[in-house]
């Protein structure tokens, strides 16, 4: 452990490697906060996310020289409306016929990334690859080690400070809003809240649809802001990982940051030590982290119930 903590916080680098790690799950964690909040069970995030990257990096490719700098809104908004699309899906058959959202969305993860499969090897990958074509580089976002050269050599970019106030714009519309009460008051009692006026399906639909766009943000720091393109299996079931993170944090977005930040670091750290320590144990441990935060949460609980 020693020598992983050491690999993290010893360098700029590994902090800045950490921060890598930590962005993805700032930005899907908030996107799955929106429906947890609203009792609604998405572990569609990985499929979800998938799709929106896909497409913003193929829009990116095919205008970045028509459209110059305004190819990264347009991207952005169709990688968004194509993950919201597909969050649409167990949002409409959730209300239409009473299926589980569990269920269509693991479904979905695997009907998404099938679907990318075939359109890359088909017709959209480079030959003898599983990713897309590069886009330009002026459209790129600009690494953190421009503006703090502490970072020096690694691959944390602007996308975290995006992911930063992602994650505080959404607890100000979480806990400051009229719609975050609705959304809030629909999670916690679906009957008491239709007394209350709230249409509990039209809230099924925006948070499913605000949800999953939001994943689609991810395509900030791995295509505009990492690799360039798009590539089969770059999202290493951060959809799944996201899940964790954010039910740690009890769908508090400012908690999320701090959940993410902890895989973050395990997450480089367990890769910096990967040729003395197997992988397994790395996973071992993580879980070990989590069952410790959850006992001790729990603790707490029973604690302040007695003094109270």
């Amino acid at each position: 452990m020693e020598t992983m903590f050491t690999e993290v916080f010893g360098t700029g680098y590994g902090i800045g490697q950490a921060l890598f790690k930590a962005t993805p799950l700032i930005i899907v964690g908030c996107g799955l906060a929106f429906c947890f909040q609203a009792s609604l069970f998405n572990i569609g995030a990985e499929g979800q996310l998938n799709l929106g990257v896909f497409g913003m990096s193929i829009v990116a490719y095919v205008f970045d020289d028509s459209l110059g700098l305004l190819v990264v809104p347009v991207a952005i908004i169709c990688g968004f409306l194509l993950s919201a699309f597909w969050g649409l899906i167990p949002a409409y058959v959730k209300i239409k016929r009473g299926v589980s959202e569990v269920i269509t969305t693991i479904m979905l993860n695997f009907i998404s990334l099938a679907l990318i499969n075939y359109l890359l090897i088909e017709f959209l990958a480079v030959k003898s690859t599983v990713r897309t074509e590069k886009i330009l580089d002026y459209v790129s976002i600009p690494q953190l080690s421009n503006y703090f050269e502490i970072f020096q050599g690694s691959s944390v970019n602007l996308t975290f400070i995006f992911a930063i106030i992602l994650a505080l714009v959404t607890h100000l519309i979480f806990y400051k809003t009229r719609f975050g009460y609705k959304l809030r008051a629909v999670g916690l009692n679906p009957k008491a809240s239709k007394y209350l006026g709230i249409n509990s399906d039209r809230m099924t639909v925006i948070s499913f649809m605000i949800g999953a766009g939001i994943t689609s943000l991810v395509g900030l720091n791995f295509v505009f802001g990492y690799k360039s393109y798009y590539e089969y299996g770059f999202s290493n079931n951060i959809g799944f990982t996201a899940i964790a993170v954010t039910l740690l944090a009890k769908n508090n977005p400012i908690g999320i940051i701090f959940t993410s930040l902890l895989f973050g670091v395990m997450d480089y750290g367990g890769l910096a030590v990967n040729t003395i320590v197997p992988k397994e144990i790395m996973l071992v441990f993580q879980a070990l982290v989590i069952l410790s935060i959850l006992s001790f949460d729990r603790l707490v609980k029973i604690y302040y119930l007695k003094e109270s």
